[in-house]
C-alpha cells in the first residue's frame, strides 16, 4: 500500500532528474529537499487545522489557506535549502529542486490518503494529485531559476514573487475545480491539466536551452 503511494512521486522525480542533461545535481541534496517537503506536511496540516476557525466558505479556505500554505511551504524549502546552495548553478536546478520539495509533500499526503481511503485513492491521486504537485513545482522552479541568475534587482524580485504567486493561483484553481466535484467542472480539469503539462514541458525545455554547461 505504501509502495503504491510513493511510486508515482519517485517515478516523476527520477524522470526529471534524468532530464538534467548537462550538470547533474547531487542526489544527497535532492534527497534532503524531498525529505524536507515530506516533513513540511506536519506544520502545514497544523496551520490548516487552526485556520478552520476563520470566517471563510470552503472555496475561500481551499484557495487562500490550503493552496497558499502548501505552495508557501514548498517555496520556503526550495529557497532555503536549494536556491541558496552553491550547487544551484543553472536554471534547470530550480525546476528539479522545486519539484523535489513538491513531491516530498505529495508523497506524505498520498500515504495518508491511501491509508485512509484504500488503494483506489492511489490510482486517482497517481493520475491527478501527484502530477499536479509536480507541475506546480515546475512552474515555481522555473521562476526560481530565472531569478537566481537575473542581474537586475527589480526583475529578480518580480521573478521570486512569481515563483510563489503563480503556483499558488494554479493550485488554488485546481483545488476549487476538484471541490466543485460536478461532472461539468471535472471536464474542465482535463484541458486545465493538459495546459499545465504543456506549459511545464516548455519551461523544462527552456531551462535546458539556457544551461551554461550545454556546450561543455
Amino acid at each position: 500500500m505504501v509502495v503504491s503511494a510513493v511510486a508515482p512521486s519517485l517515478a516523476i522525480l527520477s524522470y526529471l532528474y534524468l532530464r538534467d542533461r548537462y550538470e547533474a545535481e547531487p542526489l544527497r541534496l535532492v534527497a534532503i529537499v524531498f525529505a524536507m517537503g515530506m516533513i513540511s506536511t506536519l506544520p502545514v496540516a497544523f496551520i490548516k487545522w487552526e485556520a478552520l476557525s476563520l470566517s471563510m466558505n470552503r472555496y475561500q479556505y481551499t484557495f487562500f489557506v490550503g493552496a497558499l500554505l502548501e505552495e508557501a511551504a514548498k517555496y520556503g524549502i526550495t529557497y532555503w535549502f536549494a536556491v541558496r546552495n552553491r550547487e544551484f548553478n543553472e536554471e534547470y536546478d530550480g525546476i528539479l529542486y522545486a519539484v523535489s520539495a513538491s513531491l516530498g509533500f505529495a508523497t506524505v499526503e498520498n500515504i495518508l490518503k491511501v491509508m485512509h481511503f484504500g488503494l483506489g485513492a492511489a490510482e486517482i491521486r497517481a493520475l491527478l494529485s501527484v502530477p499536479g504537485h509536480a507541475l506546480f513545482g515546475v512552474i515555481m522552479g522555473s521562476y526560481f531559476g530565472l531569478a537566481k541568475f537575473q542581474p537586475k534587482v527589480y526583475k529578480r524580485r518580480i521573478q521570486f514573487s512569481q515563483a510563489l504567486i503563480l503556483p499558488w493561483i494554479l493550485h488554488g484553481i485546481y483545488d476549487v475545480i476538484l471541490l466543485k466535484g460536478s461532472y461539468l467542472w471535472m471536464l474542465l480539469l482535463i484541458p486545465f491539466m493538459l495546459w499545465l503539462l504543456w506549459s511545464a514541458l516548455g519551461k523544462v525545455k527552456q531551462a535546458q536551452t539556457h544551461s551554461p554547461f550545454k556546450s561543455i
